[in-house]
Parts: structure tokens; sequence; C-alpha cells
């Protein structure tokens, strides 16, 4: 659709309806649209953004948080799923904020594993502002201290951006800018050494405890990270039997988390890549 300004905008759509609809049915939340706004509303704006982000998050609403995602990237898993339903047949139609961030192209939208179980996979608990910027007039970014419904402590960071939009006016559509979600990565907020696990650890700062002890040399500490399972099944033999194949890792020099992947059929289990 071209506005009166030649300006390229388009409705937003109302995904989970299958239809088109004015940005202001799509939107009746607490973040109105944004017009010329001095810097500091502008902010505002941007913050209560983030603030609805995380509200719905605590409310459980996950697929509510669609209203916040990009429309290119939305139009992108709008036709990710025509696909899916032509040639799987019993593909179902809606969709959701996880196929969202399954099927987005990671320049676009990043939602890094931090994100996926502060967000979508467990409820949010606690959350505190730690710090705001605004980095450019389209671009903000803030910081918030989390704590989920399994106990993980993490540190979010929120990137946003500015995008045009179509909003229903007297007479006619007026263009308007709103913030939109580009980025939602994060990191532990536990930074102690760690000698034994804990709920607030996340999967990563597991394996890399686990890894520091064997860079020590401390075989039988790492015993403490194993799952019930692992220990059932080690009985009286204790560490010695699989003491062989961390032998490589004894004494090796830096480690870092590369990756961390979690399947949604299945969030409480992680795979950590470690380089």
């Amino acid at each position: 659709m071209q506005c009166k300004h030649g300006t390229s905008a388009r409705l937003l759509p109302d995904v989970r309806n299958s239809r088109r609809q004015p940005a202001a049915c799509r939107r009746a939340r607490h973040v109105p649209p944004l017009r010329c706004l001095a810097p500091d509303q502008s902010a505002e704006q941007a913050a209560a953004t983030v603030n609805d982000c995380l509200r719905l998050a605590t409310e459980g609403d996950v697929d509510a948080l669609l209203e916040h995602v990009p429309d290119e990237v939305l139009d992108r898993c709008i036709a990710l799923q025509k696909s899916a339903r032509k040639w799987t047949p019993g593909v179902q139609s809606s969709i959701s904020f996880q196929d969202v961030v399954r099927n987005s192209h990671k320049k676009e939208f990043i939602f890094d594993a931090y994100g996926q179980r502060g967000l979508i996979f467990f409820p949010l608990q606690q959350h505190q502002v730690l710090s705001s910027m605004m980095v450019s007039s389209d671009k903000f970014v803030q910081r918030c201290d989390i704590t989920t419904g399994v106990g993980e402590r993490a540190v979010l960071t929120f990137q946003l951006m500015q995008q045009e939009c179509l909003q229903s006016a007297y007479k006619g559509v007026q263009v308007v800018k709103r913030w939109v979600l580009h980025s939602i990565t994060g990191e532990s907020a536990v930074v102690a050494d760690l000698q034994h696990p804990h709920p607030s650890l996340s999967p990563d700062a597991v394996a890399l405890a686990q890894l520091q002890l064997l860079r020590q040399g401390q075989l039988e500490e790492v015993c403490a990270f194993a799952s019930p399972s692992s220990h059932a099944s080690l009985g009286k033999f204790g560490f010695a039997p699989v003491s062989a194949h961390f032998q490589p890792l004894m004494g090796h020099e830096a480690a870092r988390v590369l990756m961390t992947m979690h399947n949604y059929n299945c969030p409480d289990k992680a795979t950590v890549v470690i380089g």
C-alpha cells in the first residue's frame, strides 16, 4: 500500500485471525503508537513496549507477543506456514510466537536460548530493569534482571527498533511509528565461582562450571553436577568408570559457549555446544 507521501507501509497483520486489521485494532494494549515524539517521550514508549513484553510473559500470554514482532518477520512466517500447508496437509493454519522464533531469519529477529527460557518455556516470576539507552532515534536497548519459574536467573537484553505502519484515522489512514522487537539475548546473572549445582544456573553456566573444575583437575567435584539418573547408573563405582572420557579435558586452557539449543517439545533439556 502506498500512502499519500509515497511512503510504503502496510496495515498490521492479525496473524492469529489470519486477516488484516488496522494497527489500532491489533495493538489495543498499553503501548500507543509513536508519531513525532521528543527523544525522552520516544524512550518512554520503547520502555513501555519492553514492559508489555515482560507483562505478557508473566501472565503466560506468550502468543500475544506477536504484536511486537516486525511486519516483515510475520509475513515471512505466514508465507512459510502457507507453503507447509500446501505440501503437508493437516498443518495448523494459526501461527504462534514459538513458530516465529523458530522460523525467523536470525539477522532480522534474534531470540536466543535465554530469551526462550525466560519468555516462552518457563513462567516469568520476577524482573527488574537494570539500564536503558536510546542508541539512536530509532534504536533502543534495555537490560533486565529476570527470574524464571524454575529459579534460573538471567540478564536479558532487549533491542528495539522503530517501524512505520498505517493506522486508521478520521477519513482515512495515517503513517505512525511503533517500537518492535529486534532481538532478545541473555547471559547468566550468576557469576560466582561455582562448585555445586543450583536452580539459578543456566544450562551453559552448568557446562562451564564443570569445565572449570576439569581445568583445575577436580574430577570428583564434577560428579556433583551429574543428573540423578547418572548418579544412579554410576552406583558404588563412583566417578571412576567415566573418568577416561573426561581425561582429554583435564587441564585444558580455555572454553567458551558457542551455542545453546532447546527442543521445543522438551524445553527442560538443553544442548550446549562448547568450543
